[in-house]
């Protein structure tokens, strides 16, 4: 069978199978029946063979040709019983194609960073982000969003404008620059608050309540990443509930970012707890 160019890891295991966890409940809470995926699977659909008791079906994403030509060997191998849709081209590119359809879960497992700006300052992930939130907005549809970043980009400087934003929006609620303080130590921290941040922003701009488990940064072994689970979850009522938003703002800024060790889970950074005054 052809295999990741990318070897699998112990932590990667681990936060695979945390997820798969999560998925259950999430199916079992909004359809309860299986989910329609879309992501990058890579050539040994690692993660769709863990998570295949939850889906329906899969949408692939990859714009290596040699990945490709393996994907389609190793699915018929695998046989999982689910319908296979492969799409060539870049993820960040078809997620924000108006013509891309809904799905439940979206498997964002990049080896680049969260922000890596283009010529003009901008994120392309960002954006993918709102066109998420925007285009499930439309259909009033939950989703989940798993994200696993790189944390050797560039765009650092835009890592310390995110926090520059959450500081704004918590003006007035104690503990805010210690918090803050803790989430500027480092790479991992900073794209830990900045990415949540983004979701949250996302969500709130398009009636969603963004929930998030605790994030992990890990070594896969020359590599370290930082890696999300985010659940997106439709709200009927449009009106306005600032307070239950900042609510959810503050209970991201105070998440510990934890380390995935083996199998053994540290706590890598735990943050001063914003508070109301």
């Amino acid at each position: 069978m052809p295999q990741n160019p990318f070897p699998d890891s112990i932590e990667k295991q681990a936060l695979r199978r945390r997820d798969e966890i999560f998925l259950e409940g999430f199916r079992s809470r909004t359809l309860g029946t299986g989910l329609r995926y879309c992501g990058l699977t890579s050539a040994e659909f690692k993660d769709i063979q863990v998570w295949r008791p939850h889906l329906s079906s899969v949408c692939a994403v990859e714009k290596d040709q040699s990945v490709l030509n393996d994907m389609e060997i190793n699915w018929r191998r695998l046989k999982l019983g689910i319908p296979l849709q492969i799409i060539s081209g870049d993820i960040l590119e078809y997620l924000r194609e108006s013509t891309t359809p809904c799905f439940e879960l979206y498997n964002l497992d990049f080896f680049g960073g969260y922000t890596n700006p283009k010529q003009d300052g901008s994120s392309r992930c960002r954006e993918a982000i709102r066109s998420l939130a925007s285009r499930h907005r439309e259909c009033q549809c939950s989703f989940v969003v798993i994200a696993t970043f790189n944390i050797r980009d560039g765009g650092v400087q835009q890592y310390d404008a995110f926090l520059n934003e959450v500081r704004s929006a918590l003006e007035g609620f104690d503990n805010v620059e210690p918090n803050l303080q803790s989430h500027a130590k480092t790479h991992a921290t900073k794209i830990k608050l900045s990415y949540m941040y983004s979701c949250w922003a996302a969500g709130r701009a398009n009636d969603f309540d963004v929930e998030f488990e605790d994030p992990f940064v890990y070594k896969s072994h020359a590599t370290t990443l930082v890696h999300f689970f985010a659940v997106f979850i439709y709200r009927s009522t449009v009106l306005p509930r600032p307070h239950a938003e900042k609510d959810a703002l503050i209970a991201i800024a105070n998440l510990p970012l934890k380390r995935m060790d083996g199998r053994i889970v540290r706590i890598e950074m735990k943050p001063a707890i914003i508070t109301r005054p």
